[in-house]
């Protein structure tokens, strides 16, 4: 599989498994535009990641609850944020479950489309 990211030696884990279900991201545009999908490292090139694996700092952040989303949203930082309903299928790359909640780490590959990712209204 080829990744949208450069993603370090052992990256991703072993255990992710292939993409394959419905998933919440939060994101900017209306429509969702491609950079709603990057990994914080993509977004933050040189920020220093605190107790977080670099292998997940390259993951995008997605929810498989839409409450946990928009639990989320309500941080002053994702003031102006959308909410994406994402369709996700194995050619899309390999998913983790990490963190909270319903959190997962997702590694994109090259063959994820945008328009798989649908603005819905809160």
């Amino acid at each position: 599989m080829e990744w949208f990211e450069n993603l370090p030696l052992q990256c991703p884990p072993s255990d992710a498994v292939a993409c394959d279900g419905n998933f919440y991201r939060i994101a900017n545009g209306n429509p969702a535009e491609s950079e709603d999908f990057f990994s914080q490292r993509k977004m933050n090139p040189n920020k220093e990641f605190k107790g977080v694996d670099e292998c997940i700092a390259r993951a995008i952040s997605v929810f498989l609850d839409k409450s946990d989303a928009e639990r989320i949203m309500k941080l002053p930082k994702f003031k102006n944020a959308t909410l994406a309903l994402v369709f996700l299928f194995p050619k899309d790359g390999v998913i983790k479950k990490t963190f909270k909640n319903s959190h997962y780490s997702w590694w994109r590959s090259n063959d994820f489309n945008v328009e798989q990712a649908k603005i819905i209204e809160l």
